[in-house]
């Protein structure tokens, strides 16, 4: 080997240690942060406005459950009115009954009882 190649090699591999160094350099600093002082008052100005949210109460339950009642009562009341002899019919009639009493209850029980 010449002279010439062996300082080529010399060379390179210096170079290639200092660019090691100077890598292993730079990931073991830590960058800097630096937020300006007005960095959250900028960001929150972009935001779109936000609307005014809803704070009534719907009652949409209270309104199906009297509407279930309504309803289980007419059905009661036909059934009552059929006069029918068969099983079933007690049944259902006994079933509607319970289901209309157990709706008047919870409903007396959320207008009257729990806020």
């Amino acid at each position: 080997m010449s002279d010439e190649s062996m300082n080529l090699q010399a060379a390179n591999r210096n170079a290639d240690d200092e660019m090691d160094r100077l890598v292993l350099h730079a990931l073991e600093t830590a960058p800097r942060i630096d937020v300006p002082a007005d960095f959250a008052a900028r960001v929150a100005r972009q935001l779109p406005a936000r609307r005014p949210t809803s704070l009534t109460a719907t009652h949409y339950g209270q309104s199906a459950v009297f509407l279930g009642m309504i309803i289980t009562l007419g059905m009661l009341i036909a059934i009552t009115l059929h006069n029918g002899r068969h099983a079933s019919f007690g049944l259902a009639e006994s079933l509607l009954l319970t289901q209309f009493l157990v709706l008047t209850v919870w409903l007396s029980v959320r207008r009257h009882g729990a806020r």
